[in-house]
């Protein structure tokens, strides 16, 4: 049985409509599914446990963002069979970083007939601040720039602002900039595979954890990331101030040519403890954490497999 969980607020609410159209061409093919919408958020989680529970699950799709992807992961992803997952979000950098073949104009097509698809397992990521729960993630985790961008999306007083005379469309745009041009640029110390290097750290604008190789809508931070090599690629800028970090952010856009700058370091490790001199924002998934001076990535033990 091929049971969906559906994201409705997926790109502007139209989540249902996508399900609708893979509904008639499983109809038509006459392959049994069964289909339940998420109705607030943090619960793809457990209703992946509970249709993966059902004994005649073999499949389970999941339609929406790399944000319910994230939810998905916060599940026990032992229980899951494999998932059939259709991007339908605004970034959908999950799908991008394996080279998914399912999108939302195939996804009919290809639910109904999965003879050219094959479960391949992700790894997934884990994440704790100091003082804070530990929390998974399937693209990436960050501390600094990307994450206060998130924060200011999120809680910030621009995306209020711009909403209420009409040009919430410039929200990216706007913010991107701001945390651009005013992010701290913090000192630590960086701790790889549990003691095997010590880096000291100056003027960190980020440091992003990659489990894939994009993060942010197409930024392509870690252009070595694989989807399952057991590792975390490590992207920290740390330029020498805010015009030389616009540079490097620039570059990064054009296959991961940021990393042969000097201001970069890349390093792939299974983990990194980080200390910093001043509290940043940290983010999994596009998700915020309270600002923290501690916080550590490391690859998680569990993975999932997906129908590519």
């Amino acid at each position: 049985m091929l049971r969906f969980i559906v994201n409705p607020a997926a790109k502007s609410w139209r989540g249902r409509s996508c399900m609708e159209k893979i509904a008639a061409a499983l109809e038509a093919a006459s392959v049994p599914f069964e289909a339940v919408e998420t109705s607030h958020p943090k619960e793809t989680g457990r209703l992946a446990e509970q249709l993966s529970l059902k004994p005649d699950t073999d499949i389970l799709g999941v339609i929406g963002g790399d944000g319910t992807l994230d939810e998905l992961v916060d599940g026990n992803t032992a229980l899951y069979p494999p998932i059939f997952y259709v991007p339908f979000g605004s970034g959908n950098d999950f799908a991008r970083g394996i080279g998914l073949k399912i999108n939302s104009d195939n996804a009919p097509q290809l639910a109904a007939d999965m003879s050219s698809l094959t479960p391949r397992p992700v790894d997934i990521g884990c994440c704790q601040a100091k003082g804070q729960d530990v929390r998974r993630f399937i693209v990436s985790g960050g501390i600094g720039y990307d994450a206060a961008v998130c924060w200011d999306l999120e809680k910030g007083k621009v995306k209020r602002i711009l909403n209420r005379i009409h040009l919430g469309r410039l929200c990216y745009l706007v913010v991107g900039i701001k945390n651009l041009l005013t992010c701290p640029l913090a000192e630590g110390t960086l701790i790889i595979n549990d003691g095997e290097e010590t880096i000291p750290i100056k003027n960190l604008a980020f440091m992003s954890a990659q489990n894939l190789p994009y993060e942010g809508g197409g930024f392509h931070f870690a252009p070595r990331a694989l989807a399952h090599d057991g590792l975390i690629d490590l992207c920290i800028v740390m330029p020498r101030n805010h015009a030389m970090f616009i540079l490097y952010l620039f570059c990064s856009l054009f296959k991961g040519a940021h990393i042969k700058r000097k201001g970069v370091r890349y390093i792939q490790c299974r983990s990194a403890s980080l200390s910093l001199n001043q509290p940043l924002h940290y983010h999994t998934d596009g998700e915020i954490g309270e600002a923290t001076t501690d916080i550590e990535f490391r690859t998680d033990e569990a993975t999932i497999r997906v129908m590519q």
